[in-house]
């Protein structure tokens, strides 16, 4: 293993543990405590974790970059499909709703096979593309650039288009989500097309696992107050879910 790959799992560990120790880190990847310890060193150099003594924390609020789609797809699937299932009980025969791009999203789409008279709007190609052969669904893909290794459009043409539409209920996702910063993305475009997204739903879901959770990226496209529900799973600590409540976000 390239230590790039063992610097990325050793992240992947922190955002859901919070904090790793020298020891587990020597057991999980089998190289030596001083390889970890490097491994470490360039991490907290990075800004991505601090280091303590026989270990590392995952730094308050760290700032992530962005994985391509491809990468992202086998990571916390369990998960994902958690948050599909609760975000499907949320929607009803006749809705109208939007979809957001990303994994998780996918995994929603892939829910609703037993949909009835339901319109959905995305700018999400995999989605549109397991939708597109339902009966039950009205499916309306927005345009825009194409952001080829995300799989999704982007820009004006689809932000112009969501202004002159409206749905029930947007369920959107998130590169992290930040109890200061709210709802993150590494990318400008995204962030102006989900805030296009927010601004027609009259019921805004996010859609968001626990390991996303305590991070951002750079740039904010809402804020926890402007969610009416936010589905994680059920590693989200006690004290997390109780900031986020308390800034007027319900909880599932």
């Amino acid at each position: 293993m390239f230590a790039e790959e063992r610097q990325e799992k050793i992240l992947e560990l922190l955002k859901k543990n919070r904090r790793v120790s020298n020891t587990e880190l020597v057991k999980e990847f089998g190289v030596s405590g001083t390889t970890i310890r490097i491994d470490l060193s360039e991490l907290e150099e990075k800004g991505l974790l601090s280091r303590t003594h026989g270990g590392a924390i995952l730094k308050d609020d760290p700032v992530f970059g962005e994985d391509s789609i491809s990468s992202r797809h086998e990571k916390y699937k369990e998960e994902k499909e958690q948050l599909a299932q609760k975000a499907r009980k949320e929607i009803q025969d006749g809705d109208t709703i939007l979809i957001d791009s990303g994994t998780t999203m996918l995994e929603l789409a892939g829910s609703l096979k037993d949909a009835r008279n339901l319109t959905v709007i995305t700018n999400d190609l995999q989605v549109a593309l397991k939708l597109q052969k339902n009966a039950g669904i009205d499916l309306i893909l927005l345009g825009g650039r194409v952001r080829t290794s995300f799989e999704c459009t982007v820009g004006g043409m689809g932000i112009r288009a969501l202004e002159e539409l409206s749905v029930d209920k947007a369920f959107m996702g998130a590169n992290a989500l930040s109890i200061v910063k709210g709802a993150t993305t590494p990318n400008t475009d995204n962030a102006e097309m989900k805030r296009a997204m927010m601004k027609i739903a009259r019921r805004r879901y996010l859609l968001c696992d626990s390991s996303k959770i305590g991070i951002r990226t750079v740039c904010s496209f809402a804020k926890i107050p402007e969610f009416d529900v936010i589905i994680t799973d059920d590693k989200v600590s006690l004290d997390m879910k109780k900031d986020i409540e308390e800034q007027g976000a319900k909880v599932l």
